[in-house]
């Protein structure tokens, strides 16, 4: 069989088996060699070196200690004080431990250890009664034991003294142990490098018949790699063999297939969200998109619904090869045709089976032809589907075009609804600027009328106080007038009622009583001036009411004899009819 064919597992297995023979053979002469080695390298683990490893965790120990003591004392916080007082506990333990490793393991005397040991109980002793008085609220004498020249620190040093004795002598003891060791194997390398150099002889002839059966592919695999990840994803492997070498060749091309088609999906995916970031407006928008969308996924028509603002459909607001008869809106709430399932699932639906009521038609010189598959893609938001993207192909979907849709399916439903949105708010800035507008004419018109009602009111003002002039004025006038009468007027009274009794039984009857017509007539118009007056004092608001009793009967009496003698001149009869029975 040619080597080149052979499996590797088949040839390393040669390879090894020999240099395994060697190897053994090698190990059972070292054997005896290595454990005289070990009993001394043995004694230096067990020993030096186990007590030294436990001074180095014994001193971080206590330096971890005198961290957390100092946190203890600077802080103001409860939590971290229960903290770093767990902390020390922790630390103290595993420090007792560590002094049990040393009493096992320490070779000189052990009173060393125990001192040791003494002063760190003392010290540690010490740290208690001080996180004893941080507890008690007296920070400040804590905080002076920790000085250089407080009780801690001496004690801390006297510690540190005893340990650096223990560690000298383990350093000492350590260094027995490696001079007695270099000795041995100096005589170890000395039987040893003859009987290595014969198996180098036999190892060497058989790395290469092994190296010169693995470096050739593996130099054509590395060399393919570096072209590979320099750029060049065309390359491919041209290496042909049963065994391993050829299958990971062929393991190779599958992958750089495999990244090759990922690369050119994520390619894509990233020159679509380009396109989806260059427009704002939502015609434009939906357009650029719909035509990515066509030439990265192959396909021959795409259309773009959105729900109405009442919630009740889908309708049509762009499309790319979409015969016009088809381009009608669809129930929101039927989950009708090949859009129901997207809008159930809220996911991508890749439909195979198309149903004869497709809405999706593509027009050709040679006529309308059926889609072979459609892609329905719905845009969600909080609201639901706001929106639904729709492809359509004659051929099937490749496997990268589904993956295309996958990746930016997350972006496209971002980037639509940011563009909706964004449409909304320059429609309700439209509608708000023309709102304004209406809002800024009805307040100048306003303005308007409220200077024309200021100089209606300061005309009121005007006619007010004119009014208020002349009501003085007319209030003056009465007050004058009456005064002016009544002066007269009582003359007339005073005169006719002197007439009266001495013209009493001197002249006729009816003369006479002319005389009483005279003086009650003067008497009534006397009470007409002064309820004349009284107006005066009603409009001043200084008049009082008096209430009095009388008959209408000898009310009318009055009227007729006061008016009887202008009634007579012109011939007219004046009667009296009001009953005299009729009460007070």
């Amino acid at each position: 069989m040619n080597l080149k064919d052979m499996k590797i597992g088949t040839q390393l297995r040669i390879g090894f088996g020999t240099i395994f023979l060697l190897v053994a053979f090698l190990g059972v002469v070292a054997w005896f060699q290595a454990d005289i080695l070990w009993q001394n390298t043995r004694g230096m683990y067990e020993h030096p070196l186990t007590v030294r490893r436990a001074l180095g965790e014994l001193k971080s120990d206590v330096l971890n200690i005198r961290l957390e003591f100092r946190n203890l004392v600077l802080t103001d916080k409860n939590q971290v004080k229960q903290s770093s007082l767990q902390n020390i506990e922790v630390y103290a333990a595993n420090a007792t431990r560590q002094f049990e490793i040393m009493r096992k393991s320490y070779l000189g005397p052990k009173e060393d250890v125990e001192s040791a040991q003494n002063y760190f109980v003392k010290w540690k002793t010490a740290i208690d009664e001080n996180i004893g008085l941080i507890k008690a609220g007296k920070r400040g004498d804590s905080a002076i034991s920790i000085n250089e020249n407080g009780n801690i620190s001496i004690q801390r040093e006297q510690m540190f003294a005893q340990l650096n004795k223990v560690s000298d002598f383990a350093l000492n003891k350590g260094e027995q142990f490696y001079k007695d060791a270099k000795q041995k194997n100096q005589e170890l390398r000395v039987r040893l490098s003859i009987l290595l150099g014969t198996i180098l002889l036999i190892m060497v002839s058989v790395g290469y018949f092994l190296m010169k059966g693995i470096k050739e592919p593996l130099k054509e695999l590395a060399l393919l790699a570096e072209q590979y990840r320099s750029g060049n994803l065309d390359v491919r492997s041209s290496y042909v063999s049963v065994n391993e070498f050829g299958m990971l060749s062929r393991s190779f091309n599958a992958l750089a297939e495999s990244v090759q088609a990922e690369f050119s999906g994520r390619e894509n995916s990233a020159t679509m969200a380009n396109i989806m970031l260059q427009e704002d407006e939502l015609h434009p928008f939906c357009h650029e998109l719909l035509k990515a969308l066509l030439q990265h996924t192959g396909s021959q028509v795409g259309a773009i619904y959105l729900i109405n603002d009442l919630k009740t459909a889908y309708e049509h607001f762009e499309s790319i090869g979409l015969a016009a008869d088809k381009r009608t809106s669809f129930s929101a709430t039927g989950c009708e045709g090949e859009f129901g399932a997207a809008l159930v699932t809220l996911q991508i639906q890749h439909i195979k089976d198309i149903p004869e009521d497709s809405r999706f038609s593509f027009s050709a010189i040679n006529g309308d032809f059926k889609p072979r598959e459609i892609i329905t893609i719905p845009i969600l938001s909080d609201q639901g589907v706001v929106a639904i993207v729709s492809l359509s192909g004659i051929r099937a979907y490749s496997d990268a075009a589904l993956r295309l849709v996958d990746d930016v399916w997350p972006i496209m439903t971002a980037r639509l609804n940011g563009v909706l949105v964004l449409q909304q708010i320059r429609d309700f800035s439209s509608r708000l600027e023309r709102q304004n507008s209406e809002l800024d004419a009805q307040k100048r018109e306003i303005m308007a009328q409220k200077d024309e009602m200021v100089e209606q009111n300061v005309e009121l003002e005007m006619q007010k106080n004119q009014l208020d002039e002349a009501n003085r004025l007319k209030s003056a006038f009465l007050s004058n007038m009456s005064h002016e009468l009544r002066t007269p007027l009582n003359s007339v009274i005073a005169l006719a009622g002197v007439l009266n009794r001495r013209l009493a039984n001197s002249i006729p009857e009816e003369d006479y009583s002319y005389l009483e017509v005279i003086e009650r007539n003067g008497r009534n118009l006397l009470e007409l001036i002064n309820d004349i007056l009284d107006l005066s004092r009603i409009e001043a608001g200084r008049d009082e009411i008096n209430l009095s009793r009388f008959s209408a009967r000898s009310l009318s009496g009055e009227v007729v004899s006061m008016i009887e003698p202008q009634s007579q001149q012109k011939e007219i009869d004046l009667l009296n009819s009001v009953s005299e029975n009729l009460p007070l």
